[in-house]
């Protein structure tokens, strides 16, 4: 199992309470925001990029098991191969978040 994978298996178990669709779809994109904006600065420490990067996974699965969508940890060997596969069915099953995304920024 690779270091992410484990990581991302971590971050699961931790995973407390529930959250309504409409709120986890909330949190997903907070936490892909903070994803795609933490790219660590030359000689800055690329730790809080990881942690973005696991928040997201870990919210992204989340909401994924809500539509019954098939996901395992496992499968993040390639984080945004998987991510993109993730995002891919979500948006097949109505849950567009480049579209959510797009909307709340008008």
């Amino acid at each position: 199992m690779s270091m992410y994978v484990d990581l991302l298996s971590n971050a699961l178990d931790d995973w407390t309470g529930e959250l309504s669709d409409d709120d986890l779809v909330d949190h997903v994109l907070t936490c892909r925001s903070k994803m795609l904006s933490a790219v660590p600065r030359r000689g800055e420490s690329t730790y809080s990029a990881l942690a973005a990067e696991i928040a997201y996974d870990r919210a992204l699965i989340k909401l994924c098991v809500a539509h019954d969508i098939d996901v395992v940890p496992q499968d993040f060997v390639f984080p945004s191969e998987e991510r993109d596969r993730l995002e891919h069915a979500l948006a097949t099953a109505g849950v567009d978040l480049n579209e959510i995304a797009r909307k709340r920024r008008l």
